[in-house]
């Protein structure tokens, strides 16, 4: 409700609005169009105009930048040329702004994989880290996580092992670093990547913040793969995101009974994740081995596009379509002609990628 506020009126305006505003009444004059009439939409405004207008007696913004640049941290707003450019997917629900210790320069344009996974990590669940890091490092791209112990200790601390770059988002201020054993590994980050939070300092982690900045790692992070996870926990709710917001997700499978991997078997079986087994499969996940065949096939821009939107399973022309963002006829046009080239092949339930693609 804020981000839209902040879209429809600016920032500044939407400040002023919402200090001299005594109900959602108020603020609905300044709103378009009759959508913004419904009655839930009123009292949902009316719900936010309270929780605003609560966190406003007790906000002290001076001393949280004071704070920050007792930090030596950067204030970034969207319309800073570092803010992330997956944010801007997020639309409305995107941060007001990030508050970023360590080298925010690297924000900027970069190639970038989010790694999640369980807090109780397994070996097996760390020597997969240790592998997809090594592949992403190796193919330039920024590890992304949540800074947890377990999973996410072990994908920042690969990344910056083999001479990477990695992003840690947090729950809380950047004054509360959380949890208190990686407070180390959070200043190693800070030399060559980020530690950065949507709040300011001074704010507390807690369990719905851990959900809440899930959305982030999803976003600013070009694929999404999740190593161990509960059948429900925050990994599971970042693949939710990451799916939401159309990314590439890739899930790896441990053994049938592990309830550590019982998430992972989850999100493969419903396809909301591709299956990550091997290095290639984590290539394709992130779309280089359609570059790659593009390159040796000299395909036109379509071919390349139909391809990128393949996963390790079958899909029909409409799905490819919708991936792509090509119309039904362009989609079914050039699957014919990929089939020409060897590169797919129709069976009775859509299409699938050959070996030649891999």
């Amino acid at each position: 409700m804020a981000g839209m506020l902040r879209r429809i009126l600016g920032v500044e305006e939407s400040l002023y609005e919402i200090r001299r505003a005594k109900s959602a009444n108020d603020l609905l004059p300044l709103l378009p169009n009759d959508s913004f009439r419904a009655p839930q939409f009123i009292s949902t405004l009316e719900d936010s105009l309270e929780c605003w207008k609560r966190r406003l007696a007790i906000v002290n913004v001076d001393k949280s930048i004071d704070t920050l640049s007792e930090l030596n941290g950067t204030l970034l707003s969207a319309e800073s040329p570092l803010w992330p450019r997956g944010l801007f997917d997020l639309g409305d629900s995107a941060p007001a702004v990030l508050w970023v210790l360590g080298q925010a320069n690297t924000l900027q344009n970069q190639k970038t994989l989010s790694i999640v996974g369980s807090r109780i990590a397994s070996n097996y669940g760390l020597e997969v880290t240790r592998d997809l890091v090594k592949t992403a490092v190796a193919r330039d791209f920024v590890v992304v996580s949540g800074g947890a112990l377990g999973i996410d200790a072990s994908a920042h601390k690969n990344a910056l092992f083999f001479g990477g770059k990695t992003f840690a988002i947090m729950a809380g201020g950047l004054d509360r670093l959380y949890p208190a054993k990686n407070l180390d590994l959070f200043q190693d980050i800070q030399q060559s990547g980020v530690v950065i939070s949507e709040m300011p300092p001074g704010t507390a982690p807690a369990r719905w913040r851990f959900l809440q900045r899930n959305r982030l790692i999803a976003a600013i992070g070009q694929a999404t793969v999740v190593v161990e996870a509960g059948f429900r926990s925050g990994s599971i709710n970042t693949a939710g995101h990451a799916n939401e917001l159309d990314r590439p997700v890739g899930a790896i499978p441990g053994l049938i009974n592990s309830t550590r991997s019982a998430g992972c078997h989850r999100l493969i079986k419903e396809r909301r994740a591709e299956l990550i087994s091997t290095p290639s499969d984590l290539e394709e996940l992130l779309g280089i081995w359609a570059k790659e065949v593009s390159s040796e096939f000299h395909l036109s821009g379509l071919q390349t596009r139909a391809l990128d939107s393949f996963g390790s399973f079958e899909q029909g022309a409409e799905r490819v379509a919708q991936v792509s963002g090509m119309t039904l006829n362009e989609a079914s046009f050039t699957l014919d002609s990929l089939s020409r080239l060897g590169l797919v092949v129709q069976t009775s339930n859509g299409w699938v990628k050959t070996s030649n693609t891999l």
